[in-house]
């Protein structure tokens, strides 16, 4: 499997990917501060309770970046998967005297995995960030404890691999299709939809843990689908 993704790798140039994730990783610290800072740009907003408040802050930060990154993914998968199973490059990849079923997984995870890692990373480095220059000039009014600091990983844990999810979820909408246009909406509407819900039940923490459980079972029946269709493909 290693050596299958390696080669993924070197097949395809992932230049753009980190760019992307450079990118996000520093749009999404900046809109970590601006939502901490409103209660001082606004002191009379309506939320302003809300917007002090660490678990909230980050809670609206990973909905953001599990959004982000889900995409990520999925444009990912466009190229890694939905090109190469899609006209002449089909029967190029079928050439291979590899399995199928693996030379899909390697694809597969390799989707999966990008989007998750690079997720955590950012997430790390803005809580990390954050937490410092909040132990030195707070911006929330919040106490700063070791709970809020452990859900908070915890919580960029989960919605990391809710990014990976939608990535492989919309790339089996995708893949049903042969189409790139239908993979992209996919995610932005998967996403969407994990956003709302997730939004609508900061206050209760179980959820977060439910989505990742059904997410988890949907995106075992997305994969083996995938494992399936490309086993029977005919070119």
């Amino acid at each position: 499997m290693n050596k299958l993704i390696s080669l993924e790798v070197k097949r395809n140039r992932l230049r753009p990917y980190y760019i992307a994730v450079l990118i996000g990783g520093f749009t999404l610290l900046a809109f970590h501060y601006f939502m901490a800072a409103i209660p001082l740009i606004d002191p009379t907003e309506a939320d302003i309770a809300m917007f002090s408040s660490y678990d909230f802050l980050f809670n609206l930060n990973h909905l953001v970046s599990m959004a982000i990154f889900g995409i990520l993914g999925a444009v990912m998968g466009t190229r890694f998967v939905i090109e190469e199973y899609s006209g002449a490059k089909a029967i190029l990849s079928f050439s291979y005297p590899i399995s199928r079923k693996k030379m899909m997984g390697a694809k597969l995870w390799l989707v999966f995995c990008y989007p998750v890692a690079a997720m955590l990373l950012c997430g790390l480095v803005i809580g990390s960030v954050f937490f410092v220059t909040e132990s030195l000039f707070p911006l929330c009014v919040d106490h700063l404890t070791r709970e809020t600091i452990g859900w908070a990983f915890l919580s960029l844990l989960c919605h990391s691999l809710l990014a990976g999810a939608v990535a492989l979820l919309a790339i089996w909408i995708g893949f049903l299709k042969k189409s790139i246009p239908v993979t992209i909406v996919a995610a932005v509407i998967t996403a969407t939809i994990l956003c709302q819900v997730l939004s609508s039940a900061f206050s209760f923490r179980p959820v977060l843990f439910i989505l990742l459980g059904v997410a988890a079972i949907l995106t075992m029946v997305a994969v083996r689908s995938m494992f399936y269709q490309v086993e029977s493909m005919e070119v």
